[in-house]
């Protein structure tokens, strides 16, 4: 497909799916082959975890592409409902009003109906079996299951943001799914979630289905990966991008999916008219490539990081590279002992990573220029405010 100078093909917004993923491994082609019973059906069930903006919700939605392509009918759940369960009743008892032969049945009106049947010139009505009948759900499931199966296909459940679910209504979904699962119905169920609150939800004793589910951990790309993704966008294109350039963006990105589409589209914007995006292009638009992974991935992160947990991250903004525990430790005016347990917090909300015994690094790029904000302003509710970063374009060589 051609797309115009004006026209981008990067997708730098969340959810949206890129023209080339940047996904190693191949979680979408195993997921497929288990739909079509080529592998255990266990790995029907997927947990992906990861950290903002490494493209989950892009994955969760490529599993359910999968399923649509395979014949299956897929419930989207969402955690912002008020109740998941509920919501799980009604999706399906419209599901059966499609797949279900019985869906309508007839009832007689007047004398004219029979024992057995409706005789010729009754008075009927076509009743909806589905409609406001408290019939069990379980028993709505295994009926609707029971039907997509024998038509070659199965029902997929999907969950983005699990980590916010309520954990009693995501035990009685999930119970339920097990349930189909274990009568032998095509059945799965695909969720999505930040990997501290994963690793939490997993420990609630409640979840023992999802423990079992298939994990796929989202995350960075290697910088010649990303460099490779953005070269093929534009290859798609009428445009080209030399090698320095891709190279140089997917540096910039750091591997991280999120950039990878944001530096793309910032430089595909400062060529202008240009048939080629140049290294130039790419430089001009780190400053805002930085701003966008400022404002939208790491400001909402650091919104509730309070008290010592934000002394502790400020503290380590004094090294260049990764920081001595005990270095931070010592400016906090702590023991290491007490200082860990902000550390180790930090690490479980994906801020920090352990780069090496003894040391602790910021966890996503771009994390210290956000910090630095929050140092300059004095608050971390701050750090969602846009800066402004001027948007030259450059006009083509004569």
């Amino acid at each position: 497909m051609e797309t115009s100078p004006a026209t981008t093909p990067f997708t730098p917004g969340f959810g949206l799916t890129p023209r080339v993923l940047a996904l190693q491994g191949s979680p979408v082609e195993e997921f497929a082959e288990a739909l079509a019973g080529r592998r255990a059906a266990g790995e029907r069930s997927v947990l992906i975890a990861g950290a903002r903006g490494v493209g989950k919700t892009v994955l969760l939605s490529q599993l359910r592409d999968a399923a649509a392509l395979a014949g299956w009918r897929t419930v989207v759940l969402h955690t912002s409902s008020t109740s998941m369960v509920e919501e799980l009743r009604g999706a399906a008892a419209e599901l059966l009003r499609e797949a279900d032969p019985e869906a309508e049945r007839v009832r007689a009106t007047s004398a004219e109906g029979g024992a057995f049947g409706v005789r010729a010139g009754a008075d009927v009505e076509y009743v909806d079996r589905y409609a406001g009948e408290r019939v069990p759900l379980g028993r709505l499931l295994d009926r609707l299951a029971g039907l997509l199966t024998a038509a070659g296909g199965g029902l997929l459940v999907s969950i983005d943001e699990v980590q916010s679910a309520d954990r009693d209504q995501l035990h009685e979904v999930a119970q339920h799914m097990q349930d189909l699962i274990g009568e032998g119905h095509g059945a799965g169920f695909v969720a999505a979630g930040i990997r501290a609150g994963v690793d939490e939800l997993l420990a609630h004793p409640g979840t023992t289905f999802l423990r079992r589910a298939h994990r796929v951990d989202a995350g960075s790309v290697d910088v010649g990966t990303a460099a490779e993704v953005i070269r093929q966008t534009v290859a798609d294109t009428p445009r080209s991008i030399t090698v320095e350039a891709a190279v140089r963006a997917g540096e910039i990105s750091e591997g991280y999916p999120y950039l990878i589409q944001v530096i793309g589209a910032e430089a595909w914007s400062r060529a202008g008219d240009a048939p080629v995006i140049e290294v130039e292009d790419v430089e001009a638009a780190r400053a805002a490539a930085v701003d966008a992974m400022v404002v939208n991935v790491h400001g909402p992160a650091l919104r509730d990081v309070t008290g010592r947990r934000l002394d502790y991250l400020l503290a380590m903004l004094e090294d260049d590279g990764p920081s001595a525990v005990a270095d931070v430790a010592a400016r906090l005016g702590l023991e290491v002992g007490a200082a860990n347990a902000h550390r180790s917090r930090l690490i479980r909300e994906e801020l920090l990573e352990v780069p090496e015994t003894g040391r602790v690094a910021f966890a996503l790029p771009y994390l210290r220029e956000a910090l630095e904000r929050v140092r300059e302003t004095g608050s971390t509710r701050r750090v969602a405010a846009p800066a402004r970063v001027a948007r030259p374009v450059r006009r083509p060589r004569s």
